[in-house]
């Protein structure tokens, strides 16, 4: 097994989400440089890593003096407005360094980030609602994947197929739908990409994903 590549990784601005952003990012194994302006926040964030600094991003010369350039990625999530949002990404792109993702606190804002050519701007309010609606409409639905057609991953218990073999389902022909994953009925491990030729029972989960439309049309 490849070892996945541990990144280095700053964060600017650490309110709610970019301090859980960072903390998550520590737990998967990465460095995370946290910079903020608030003195309440780096004290914060100074109990979960190992780098925080009070600082004005919106300076070019302090993001090159903390070596910000030298990062994999770089997280912009300011909430102060959306000059300072942009201010600070047109100085990281100065850089000529880190890969960018901003959060936007609004459509607008998140167009005119996309026109700068950061790598993603996130709307989270926004993204969750969306997630919401298709996890209220497809009960089970796992993860939608917007940006590649609406791809929606979701998770279903077998009751009309069983006894039928995945090759006999013909599911990528009949309904653009692919399975990932069975756990079969009474086990506690999935298997990932299972043979064509898996018989189901009533009770095994399924793990599928297809685009979300076709999600309704699925009754196993």
């Amino acid at each position: 097994m490849v070892a996945r590549k541990s990144l280095e990784i700053g964060i600017i601005g650490l309110g709610k989400f970019g301090l859980r952003m960072a903390k998550t990012l520590v737990e998967l194994g990465h460095t995370v440089v946290g910079i903020d302006l608030s003195e309440v926040r780096v004290q914060l964030a100074e109990e979960h890593l190992e780098a925080v600094y009070k600082a004005d991003a919106t300076n070019l010369s302090v993001l090159r003096s903390l070596h910000v350039q030298d990062l994999d990625w770089v997280v912009i999530s300011v909430g102060a407005g959306v000059e300072q949002s942009l201010s600070i990404t047109l100085n990281v792109q100065e850089l000529n360094g880190p890969r960018i993702w901003v959060k936007a606190s609004n459509e607008e804002h998140r167009k005119i980030l996309e026109r700068l050519h950061v790598d993603r701007a996130i709307v989270p309010e926004m993204e969750a609602a969306v997630m919401a609606a298709h996890q209220l409409t497809h009960p089970g639905m796992l993860d939608l994947i917007p940006k590649y057609g609406g791809i929606a991953i979701q998770e279903l218990e077998v009751d009309n197929w069983d006894g039928k073999t995945l090759v006999e389902l013909n599911l990528m022909q009949e309904h653009a739908v692919m399975v990932l994953g069975i756990r079969p009925v009474g086990k506690d491990a999935f298997i990932f990409v299972p043979p064509a030729r898996t018989t189901l029972h009533r009770g095994d989960r399924l793990v599928i994903a297809g685009r979300s439309a076709s999600m309704g049309k699925i009754h196993p």
